[in-house]
């Protein structure tokens, strides 16, 4: 008897009710290491050992740092929609489909900001940014500017594309790009606000901060689900998702 087609069984609810639990986890760890951080009086710290943990909490789990445990997350949380995309990509080439390109080009989207959230290219444009247009406020963190200005022409290339979905994917497409790139945009400028205002060496701003990445981490979450549901529904027999 020859052996059957690999299966792979995979349950979009529960992948994203795991994920949720890491950013729970995450940003409680973040808040609660920034809390010692600037009232160390509020712990009873005995010891190496203890301070040890303290610090690793302190540094590992801030999500306003970089090259820790936050950033690795979110690098694989948007490396993983690159991958998924890539896969709908491979179908709808095979048949045809006239957004074939469409589906490509947001595999190499997302395979950018997952090398951008490592590699933390974005924050390059800050300096000449801020120093070409004299910028403040909201737009403290100067990349906004011209990242604000990359989504609308992106959201209009992809106006036909989107409107071609199926309803329920309108809805959860929207709501997943939404929340992340509400996130990134509409967080670093929340963050640039507080930062100008009070600085970013205090709990409020840290607190901002891990909030702003926390709907961010929520937008790729929800992208990942509604992936994995567009594939369940309509890729070819053969990869199965259980139900």
């Amino acid at each position: 008897m020859a052996n059957s087609a690999p299966v792979i069984k995979i349950n979009p609810l529960k992948v994203l009710i795991f994920l949720f639990t890491c950013i729970i986890l995450l940003v409680s760890f973040s808040i609660w290491g920034q809390h010692i951080r600037y009232f160390p009086e509020s712990i009873d710290m005995h010891g190496a050992w203890s301070e040890f943990w303290v610090n690793m909490l302190e540094q590992a789990f801030n999500m306003d740092a970089e090259a820790n445990v936050p950033t690795y997350f979110n690098t694989i949380i948007l490396f993983i929609p690159a991958l998924l995309f890539a896969a709908i990509a491979v179908t709808k080439f095979m048949d045809k489909d006239k957004f074939r390109i469409h589906w490509a080009g947001l595999s190499l989207l997302f395979l950018y900001l997952s090398i951008d959230e490592a590699s933390v290219l974005h924050e390059k444009l800050i300096k000449p940014m801020r120093s070409m247009m004299d910028l403040g406020g909201i737009f403290y963190f100067a990349w906004v500017v011209p990242g604000i200005a990359f989504v609308v022409v992106v959201g209009l290339m992809y106006l036909r594309f989107f409107l071609n979905l199926e309803t329920k994917f309108k809805i959860l497409f929207f709501t997943s790009i939404f929340l992340y790139f509400g996130g990134v945009l509409g967080g670093e400028m929340v963050s640039g606000y507080f930062a100008e205002s009070i600085g970013q060496k205090n709990f409020t701003y840290s607190v901002a901060s891990s909030l702003e990445e926390s709907i961010e981490l929520i937008g790729a979450s929800m992208l990942i689900y509604t992936l994995l549901a567009y594939i369940k529904q309509y890729l070819p027999e053969g990869i199965t998702f259980k139900a």
